[in-house]
């Protein structure tokens, strides 16, 4: 009797103690929809369903800097981003928007994804080698950085005019990322997806194309030379806001006025410079250039205005004026937006 009674009192301090809880923390108490949705709705739940017990989570600049642990050159994007959670930019100036002559254009503020200027965005127009974004991306989720690639016939004949990567030579992945992305080689880039087997290469960019919503982008091949290579002004501030968030070292790359490859076979240095003439400015992020006869001048840019990150990109300008033009559309949100 003595027992059954110890046992009584103790269940019902386990009560107490739970009703206390649930009362002074009703957040921590919600049905499945609830914990997705973030609020206390315990109707839908059937009667006989205990409670889920959850705790509460975390915000998203707090798991982003979780997830930068172990990625240390994405933690100056997220400082950035958090010390710049502001109201957005505002229209101050009534400065008439550049008529570049160009297929499309789109001005837009990375992080948001809000418009400032926007001409034919949703048109589709080939990439030529802005294609290569998306080429440093899938090679950076499939090989590894010092993996060794040797140069065959295959990978060299997408350029019969190549100066720099010959037969036989040896570079690392990062390497050929460097040699890829800079003076915008061809045959760097197919040497990635040829190490990695094309037709997965290819499939891989694709899917990682649909899978950001890039859905009026579709790629041929690892270089932009192919005009079956198509995006959007839209769907490339897809790529660029993901590349920005997750693949930070690409656009590290793409910044650089030159880098040094090594040739593993001969212990060569090579020495490849940037097509890009903003490469080595200070407000800027990162981009790519593209040009074929088919798509003419393409430029994606990132700049920083203000601590925050501006994209720029121009398809389908005269080659020879498209930094002229890039510069001038910049020039006119700076101008006109705070």
């Amino acid at each position: 009797m003595h027992n059954s009674l110890q046992k009584f009192l103790f269940l019902g301090v386990i009560i107490a103690v739970i009703a206390f809880s649930g009362a002074a923390h009703p957040s921590f108490f919600v049905s499945g929809d609830a914990a997705t949705t973030g609020t206390n709705n315990t109707s839908s739940r059937p009667a006989n369903d205990p409670p889920i017990l959850i705790l509460p989570s975390l915000s998203a600049d707090i798991g982003a800097q979780v997830s930068a642990a172990s990625n240390p050159s994405a933690v100056s994007h997220i400082n950035a981003d958090a010390a710049t959670s502001v109201a957005p930019f505002v229209r101050v100036g009534n400065a008439a928007e550049p008529d570049l002559g160009a297929a499309a254009a789109l001005v837009a503020d990375l992080k948001t994804g809000a418009p400032f200027l926007a001409v034919n965005a949703d048109e589709r127009w080939p990439m030529a080698s802005v294609s290569k974004l998306m080429t440093a991306v899938v090679a950076t989720d499939l090989l590894g950085l010092n993996q060794r690639i040797t140069i065959t016939e295959t990978m060299t004949a997408v350029d019969p005019s190549e100066q720099i990567l010959h037969v036989g030579d040896t570079y690392t992945v990062a390497d050929l990322l460097r040699v890829m992305l800079l003076p915008s080689n061809n045959v760097a880039a197919e040497s990635l997806a040829e190490f990695a087997g094309r037709a997965q290469f290819l499939a891989a960019m694709n899917a990682k194309a649909h899978a950001w919503g890039m859905a009026n982008t579709y790629y041929d091949d690892p270089s932009g030379l192919s005009a079956a290579n198509e995006s959007t002004a839209n769907d490339l501030l897809k790529l660029a806001q993901q590349i920005y968030a997750n693949y930070p070292q690409v656009l590290a790359i793409t910044r650089m006025p030159q880098a040094t490859a090594n040739d593993l076979s001969t212990g060569q240095a090579v020495t490849v410079k940037s097509i890009n003439n903003f490469a080595g400015q200070a407000d800027f992020i990162g981009g790519k250039t593209g040009y074929t006869d088919q798509a003419d001048g393409n430029l994606l840019s990132i700049f920083s205005y203000e601590g925050r990150p501006i994209f720029v990109v121009i398809l389908g300008v005269d080659n020879d004026v498209r930094f002229n033009a890039t510069q001038e559309l910049y020039n006119w949100f700076k101008a006109n937006f705070k």
